[in-house]
C-alpha cells in the first residue's frame, strides 16, 4: 500500500512538473506573439537568408518562411512567423512551444544532431501579404551570447 502512495505521489509531481513547463512554454508564446503584432521597427541586417513563398490552396494561401543560409552558426533556434493569426489560430513555431533543437551552422549538415541546411515555418492566411519573424538564437553552444531578430519578410 505503502508503494502505491508513493507512485500515486511521484506520477502527480511529475504531471505537475510538466504543466508548469507546458504553462511557461505558452507565456512566451504569447509574449513573443504580442512583441511581433506591435513591433514597427524591423532588424534590415541579419546574417542568413530569409524569404518568404505563398502557394495558393484553395480560399486561403499556405505561406512558408525559410530560413537558410547562415554566414554565421546558430545554435538553439527559436522563431516565430505572424501573419495576422486570430487568437483561435497558432502562428507557425519553431522550439517555443515545442522542445525540437535546430541549428545552423555554416557549410555544415548532421541530421543527427540538429545541424540542418535551414529551417521552415508554415502558416496559412487569406492573402499574400508581408510576414513578421522573430527568431532568437545562439552564436555559440553553451548559451554565452544570444541574439534576437525582428524582421519583416516581403513576398
Amino acid at each position: 500500500m505503502k508503494k502505491i502512495l508513493i507512485c500515486i505521489m511521484i506520477s502527480l509531481f511529475c504531471v505537475a512538473c510538466q504543466s508548469s513547463s507546458s504553462n511557461e512554454q505558452f507565456q512566451e508564446y504569447y509574449q513573443v506573439k504580442e512583441q511581433l503584432v506591435t513591433h514597427q521597427n524591423f532588424d534590415q541586417d541579419y546574417p542568413f537568408h530569409v524569404k518568404v513563398v505563398f502557394n495558393h490552396i484553395e480560399e486561403t494561401y499556405r505561406y512558408d518562411v525559410i530560413i537558410d543560409q547562415p554566414e554565421v552558426d546558430m545554435y538553439y533556434i527559436e522563431a516565430m512567423a505572424y501573419a495576422h493569426e486570430d487568437d483561435r489560430t497558432m502562428c507557425p513555431v519553431l522550439g517555443i512551444v515545442d522542445d525540437s533543437i535546430s541549428h545552423l551552422k555554416v557549410d555544415y549538415v548532421d541530421k543527427t544532431q540538429h545541424f540542418y541546411k535551414g529551417v521552415q515555418l508554415s502558416g496559412e492566411t487569406e492573402e499574400v501579404q508581408n510576414i513578421k519573424l522573430y527568431i532568437s538564437y545562439y552564436l555559440d553552444e553553451e548559451k554565452n551570447e544570444k541574439v534576437e531578430k525582428y524582421i519583416e519578410v516581403k513576398p
